[in-house]
């Protein structure tokens, strides 16, 4: 394998840069298709477009980045040597490497963005690790705690089992808040609900959440936002990649709520277990019951608690919805970082050794295929 020290300097600014880019078509692609077609899109299908726009945006980038940092071809040595001399340009202007006599002065401010690209590349690994210990750090606190289920619980598991598919034996109780009932799990996968949460609910409201939890379980959202949650980590300072995270994770709860529906019949029970949940329980005058949790790991809300009574009750008025999202949009800071990043993209992909970085990537590809 031949290294090449100056493209490993700058492999990271062209990772982040590519990443950065792509991030943003991937945000604006997945933005236009589901507003187009949200009448026809369901829930669960936007789940797919959203994951995939997470997804695809790192694979990308991570391919042609490894393949130019080593430069590990197949070629003679002359084409080789030729190879590497032309994939080398891509950061010449960074480096000036090429610029006698200045060097040292032009130098400077290379090694400083890329060593900014490198100091996000390792911010980005520091907090996922901190998710990593913090989540099998929760998932092992809470088994001395944990009970199986009440009587009160078990009918409901028995009712909700006879409609849907419930295993019991992944529902466990225990003393926690009601908002901290979650669906969790790194090495064992299991829903657990508040004691509290299972006193105060109605039977209406213990079906709705049995079928709404049961609904995460059976379509694996644990793993799947467990791995959304590690690219929030790894791309923290990409705003597109933290919307289109936030997006998902609504989308998902979304999902498990309309499931719940059809099991139940009972959107009201919904709409009144969200508000519960986060600290607004209903009136002790209205017949209206009670929700489910939001999935673990999430670093935000896994749901704007307004999007999701509307969605239920259909009374929310939308304008007071779309002004509490206004408000945790926009990060100047983050677009800015993500936009100048991109910006690096395009002055990559736009310049003449664009055809030597595809070529390195369609021979990672064609090594991995039979």
């Amino acid at each position: 394998m031949v290294i090449n020290p100056p493209l490993l300097l700058v492999s990271g600014l062209f990772f982040l840069a590519l990443s950065s880019l792509l991030s943003v078509a991937a945000f604006l692609a997945a933005t236009a298709i589901l507003r187009v077609g949200r009448r026809w899109i369901s829930h669960t299908r936007a789940k797919k477009v959203l994951l995939a726009s997470l997804l695809l945006p790192p694979i990308l980038a991570a391919v042609p980045t490894f393949r130019g940092a080593t430069l590990h071809h197949s070629h003679a040595q002359p084409s080789l040597e030729h190879h590497s001399a032309a994939c080398s340009e891509i950061f010449a202007g960074l480096l000036s490497a090429n610029h006698a006599g200045s060097s040292e002065i032009v130098r400077l401010p290379g090694m400083f963005v890329n060593g900014l690209a490198w100091l996000l590349v390792a911010l980005g690994l520091f907090f996922f690790l901190r998710l990593i210990v913090a989540t099998v750090r929760l998932e092992r606190g809470l088994t001395s705690h944990l009970s199986r289920p009440s009587p009160r619980l078990a009918r409901a598991l028995a009712h909700i089992g006879r409609r849907s598919q419930v295993n019991a034996a992944q529902f466990y109780e225990c003393p926690i808040p009601a908002s901290y009932s979650s669906v969790l799990g790194v090495t064992r996968t299991r829903c657990v609900l508040s004691k509290e949460l299972i006193a105060a609910a109605t039977d209406e409201e213990l079906d709705a959440i049995v079928a709404h939890e049961a609904a995460h379980l059976r379509l694996r959202d644990v793993e799947a936002t467990f791995l959304v949650s590690i690219l929030s980590c790894l791309f923290f300072y990409l705003r597109p990649v933290q919307l289109l995270a936030r997006r998902w994770r609504e989308e998902t709860e979304l999902t498990c709520d309309a499931d719940a529906i059809t099991v139940t019949g009972n959107p009201l029970a919904m709409a009144t277990a969200i508000l519960r949940v986060s600290g607004t329980p209903p009136s002790s005058n209205s017949s209206r019951p009670l929700s489910a949790v939001s999935l673990a790991f999430a670093d935000e809300p896994a749901c704007l608690t307004a999007r999701r009574v509307e969605n239920l009750i259909s009374q929310a008025q939308k304008s007071a919805s779309r002004g509490l999202e206004e408000t945790r949009l926009h990060s100047v800071g983050s677009w800015a970082l993500t936009l100048a990043l991109a910006g690096f993209g395009v002055s990559f992909l736009l310049s003449a050794q664009v055809v030597c970085w595809a070529h390195c990537s369609l021979e990672a590809v064609a090594h991995f295929l039979p």
